[in-house]
């Protein structure tokens, strides 16, 4: 089978004839019908965060269940599914508690072991989770990541209705952390990003006020729009340094007790601090990722119609074009959202 794959650091992905991996008794064999490149994927073809190599890489995926081990009963050959990227030990503390991405044994597809970035993959049984019919094999790849990550950011965040959000970074999770919050009641949405096709898109998501720090300030405008009480929850998306300083002062009203939360879900490189009384009856939370039962819900979401993805992929590919799609990722390229791979041929 082929696969999209990096051999050496920083020199990208290569596509490779690869046996098809043999499955376990708790596994199944998954035909992979659409793949999400993420701005993760991107650190890797740059060398950066890696694993030992060589590795298939891509943690967002669904497609159909091609062979079945002896011990899976949940799924049968020939459903589609969507593929929850976290395996867990199912036993531990965490798992018991439904904080599988906790798991004290927790590997990942896509960087642990191989993952979807190729034609077939081998996941345990429970990973894979049936989708409906209705439910497009691209809606349940991105729902995979960048869907769900924002959901639990936007969750753990507390946001309440008739709450101020502010979301830094306008990329697949900062948008989509723009259309939680305005599903989940947000009076006001702001979105922060340095790019305005970003923030342009992130208008369509929901965003109703839209920030380019090289243009406003942007504790200026929180200030605007919270009346000076600060925003109910800040969630950096972005990564960068310095969104994150300014969206713990974005929490911040004007004494001591006014602080809302804080969620940090872009990969941060550098130490970050934040003193007593900027966080005083406040919350700042370091997010990631999500568990296996926010992705369950959000797949029954799309099922009934509550909820539509149909402007989040902007860009099909085949696997041969991973690195161009990457490429864009960095670029920042107007009106590519979302790309994904659903021809699987270089």
């Amino acid at each position: 089978m082929l696969a999209a794959r990096i051999v050496k650091p920083g020199v990208g992905f290569e596509i490779d004839d690869v046996e098809v991996p043999r499955i376990g008794a708790d596994d199944v064999l998954v035909e992979i019908k659409a793949a999400g490149v993420c701005g993760t994927d991107l650190h890797y073809s740059r060398g950066e965060f890696l694993p030992p190599l060589p590795r298939t890489f891509g943690h967002e995926g669904a497609g159909v269940v091609k062979e079945v081990g002896p011990a899976v009963t949940d799924v049968k050959v020939g459903d589609r599914v969507a593929i929850h990227y976290v395996i867990s030990c199912g036993t531990c503390k965490h798992c018991m508690r439904g904080n599988d991405n906790r798991c004290r044994k927790r590997i990942s597809i896509g960087h642990d072991v191989d993952g979807f970035f190729a034609e077939y993959v081998k996941v345990p049984g429970r990973n894979a989770l049936k989708i409906a019919d209705n439910v497009p094999f691209e809606w349940a790849a991105l729902t995979g990541c960048a869907v769900s990550t924002a959901y639990h950011a936007v969750t753990i965040s507390g946001l309440r209705r008739a709450d101020t959000a502010i979301i830094f970074g306008a990329g697949g999770v900062g948008l989509h952390a723009a259309m939680w919050a305005r599903y989940f009641g947000a009076g006001k949405v702001i979105s922060v990003d340095l790019v305005d096709s970003k923030l342009e898109a992130a208008s369509r998501y929901g965003a109703d006020v839209t920030v380019n720090p090289t243009k406003q300030d942007v504790l200026e405008v929180v200030k605007r729009e919270t009346d000076g009480w600060g925003v109910d929850a800040a969630i950096e998306c972005s990564g960068s340094h310095a969104a994150l300083e300014q969206a713990i002062k974005a929490a911040k009203g004007k004494n001591a007790y006014e602080t809302g939360s804080i969620v940090s879900v872009g990969l941060q490189t550098k130490p970050f601090e934040a003193n007593f009384m900027g966080l005083r009856e406040g919350r700042l939370m370091v997010s990631g990722d999500h568990n296996r039962g926010e992705l369950s819900e959000i797949l029954q979401l799309e099922a009934m119609g509550r909820v539509s993805l149909d402007q989040s992929v902007t860009k099909h590919i085949s696997l041969g074009e991973v690195n161009d799609a990457v490429s864009m990722l960095a670029t920042h390229q107007a009106g590519v959202e979302r790309t994904v791979i659903d021809r699987m041929t270089r």
